[in-house]
């Protein structure tokens, strides 16, 4: 087993891939230090097939693993990941992984964000455990190119949701609430619609209000009772 503490980058902020504030942190993995990996053809890493503390042992496994070149995108290769040389590809494939606690030295603060007047403000806690596993895309690879022996981290996280169809949403729930104030009129108290009327407004809002800022940002005000 080793232990080993590297220097990592880490985005702007969460679900924003840029990185132009070069922002670092102290990262610990601590795990066994070799590891038989097998790739595709295309350069994907594709599985971890062996571990050992001793590199002689992997080097006697290593002619011994094959795969069905026919399925899996194959070929495959087998090489050996070295974790003390490559921590960020050992964290990113097995975790245990740390980073100091936010409130200690060297942590990360969550990250907060104001929101426009008395919305709820956005807030992000980074994790503290498995932190190279967090911030980066899981359904792409992490890619290694035989010829030079280096690896190629997958892309750091980006938020999923399209703003636009997150605004259509808003609006279509919006729609949904003021036809339930119209047509179900007798089925709500008179504090009841209030409250819906209140959060649709709030809804149609948004797209104006949240016109400049990230989708990940934007809260979502809910009616405090069933209403569909």
């Amino acid at each position: 087993m080793i232990t080993k503490t590297f220097t990592y980058t880490y985005p702007n902020e969460p679900w924003n891939p840029s990185v132009t504030d070069g922002n670092t942190v102290d990262v610990t993995w601590r795990g066994i230090r070799y590891h038989i990996f097998s790739v595709d053809k295309d350069g994907n890493l594709f599985t971890i097939e062996s571990s050992d503390d001793s590199k002689d042992v992997l080097d006697n496994q290593l002619p011994d693993h094959k795969h069905d070149d026919s399925t899996m995108n194959g070929p495959h290769t087998f090489h050996i990941l070295d974790a003390n040389d490559n921590p960020e590809v050992a964290a990113y494939l097995l975790g245990d992984d740390t980073i100091p606690a936010k409130d200690a030295t060297g942590g990360i603060a969550d990250y907060k964000f104001t929101t426009p007047g008395d919305d709820e403000n956005y807030e992000y806690s980074y994790n503290t455990q498995n932190f190279v596993q967090s911030i980066h895309d899981g359904s792409t690879p992490v890619k290694y190119n035989s010829g030079t022996g280096k690896f190629t981290m997958p892309p750091y996280l980006a938020h999923p949701i399209d703003k636009s169809a997150l605004f259509d949403g808003y609006d279509a729930e919006a729609a949904r609430i003021e036809a339930a104030i119209t047509d179900k009129a007798d089925e709500f108290t008179s504090d009841q619609k209030t409250e819906m009327q209140t959060i649709a407004t709030w809804l149609k809002s948004v797209r104006t209000n949240y016109a400049s800022i990230d989708a990940w940002k934007i809260p979502h005000k809910q009616i405090s009772f069933t209403w569909e």
